[in-house]
């Protein structure tokens, strides 16, 4: 039973998402108080990708994506064992972002944040294959770069 809560936890807690992307700005996440937000992963396999022309992986574990704001604590943990948590997008203009335990976007804490990040015999990787691929990982951090955003800079690609 305690196996299928912690199955069930790291389900709901991690999404991933490959296909067409959202708006310029992404989503706004405003919480106003405390977030606290978990995975555990054991023998666990957490795999993204998408394929073609122009196309966009997006994988985010216990992080939040977009203009972020808490205004007051914050905790993010991702833990595995003997896991594989992987992201890859392939094809020209390719764009690939994975975040674990992270805030990325405009961030706005204002108070205590504490990321943690910790895998023990796993693998994790990000990929972007292709011309004019653009491959952006952050792990336990908080990354104010709205041009990392895979709309911001879809001109150029």
């Amino acid at each position: 039973m305690k196996k299928l809560a912690l199955i069930a936890f790291a389900a709901l807690a991690t999404t991933a998402f490959a296909g067409p992307p959202g708006p310029l700005n992404g989503p706004q996440i405003v919480i106003n108080g405390s977030s606290v937000q978990g995975v555990a992963m054991i023998f666990s396999s957490l795999r993204n990708q998408s394929t073609g022309s122009n196309s966009d992986a997006h994988q985010n574990v216990s992080s939040n994506s977009g203009n972020v704001t808490v205004n007051g604590n914050s905790t993010q943990l991702t833990a595995g064992i003997w896991s594989d948590v992987s992201n890859r997008s392939t094809g020209s203009h390719s764009y690939a972002s994975q975040n674990l335990s992270s805030n990325v976007g405009k961030v706005d804490i204002n108070g205590s944040s504490t990321q943690v990040t910790a895998m023990l015999g796993s693998y994790v990787a990000n990929l972007a294959s292709g011309n004019h691929a653009t491959a952006v990982q952050n792990i336990a951090s908080n990354n104010g770069c709205t041009s990392c955003q895979p709309l911001a800079n879809r001109q150029d690609r």
